[in-house]
């Protein structure tokens, strides 16, 4: 394998577990005959199966909606960038690293928010009454920034934690269909950016987070998703079955379990050890259901 797809597949076992990335590149290796400039395609046309499906969360969204003020968590929830009309809402970039939550997947071990990290809300009008938006599952990050005194509405794709809205949840997906997908739209749709983990002062003294691109092959893949998205938003009317959509996703997972590529993982990846523990001690007072 190529130095350029080993640098990808790394940068996937970091995002997906190692046996779920492998069998996901090997697969687009295979489709692509390790051509990069094939593959490119692949990930512009995933973008455009993606579209209609993020188009329909962003209509749920302003349907559910609390506040005015629309955050949009990034890396994750990037694809919404892309769909007319969420171009005011605003973009955070907040993770497990800078909010001082250890990842299992990635290995990262930070145990202390960022010392920044509520300048940063409060400079981008975030400390109080938003609408905080993320692919999902648990909200590890929802329960830190809960716990420095923020207030405001999160709304996940997909929520494995019944006290937190999930787009996917409200449709009747399972729990399973959900993890796919939700792993499908973190992971499998390429993020240009590493995870970013620092925050730092600009010259005017504004917190400021620094972006450092992701593999090559990540960020030429990424670029073409987010073209494919936004082409197809152009074209897509709120009439659309935004169940069908959905569905239409769930049919190339299931193509991929045969070992084609189609851009949808087969399988979600490692669930998280610390699940259980996590939800059972959940704050009974906070729920948005």
């Amino acid at each position: 394998m190529k130095t350029i797809w080993k640098n990808y597949l790394d940068t996937m076992q970091k995002e997906l577990g190692s046996e779920v990335a492998k069998t996901f590149v090997e697969s687009l290796v295979l489709a692509s005959h390790s051509s990069e400039e094939y593959a490119i395609h692949f990930f512009y046309r995933l973008g455009r199966t993606w579209a209609p499906v993020i188009a329909s969360w962003a209509i749920w969204i302003k349907n559910r909606a609390a506040h005015e003020s629309i955050a949009l968590i990034l890396r994750d929830a990037k694809p919404l960038q892309e769909i007319p009309n969420t171009h005011s809402w605003k973009k955070l970039y907040l993770n497990r690293q800078n909010c001082g939550i250890p990842d299992e997947l990635s290995g990262d071990v930070s145990i202390l928010c960022h010392p920044l990290l509520k300048q940063y809300l409060k400079e981008n009008s975030c400390e109080n009454d938003f609408t905080f938006i993320d692919s999902g599952c648990y909200g590890t990050v929802v329960l830190e920034l809960h716990k420095l005194g923020i207030k405001f509405q999160p709304l996940f794709f997909f929520s494995k934690n019944p006290n937190i809205p999930g787009f996917l949840n409200e449709l009747g997906f399972s729990e399973k269909e959900g993890e796919i997908l939700n792993d499908s739209l973190e992971c499998a749709f390429p993020n240009i950016y590493c995870r970013p983990s620092e925050m730092i002062l600009n010259e005017r003294g504004r917190v400021v987070v620094p972006l450092t691109s992701a593999d090559e092959l990540s960020v030429l893949f990424g670029r073409e998703a987010l073209r494919g998205v936004c082409d197809e938003s152009r074209l897509y009317h709120s009439c659309y079955n935004e169940t069908q959509c959905v569905k239409n996703l769930l049919s190339l997972s299931a193509q991929a379990k045969n070992g084609i590529f189609t851009g949808i993982l087969a399988t979600a990846s490692p669930e998280w050890s610390g699940k259980k523990d996590f939800l059972e001690h959940w704050p009974k007072h906070l729920s948005w259901i």
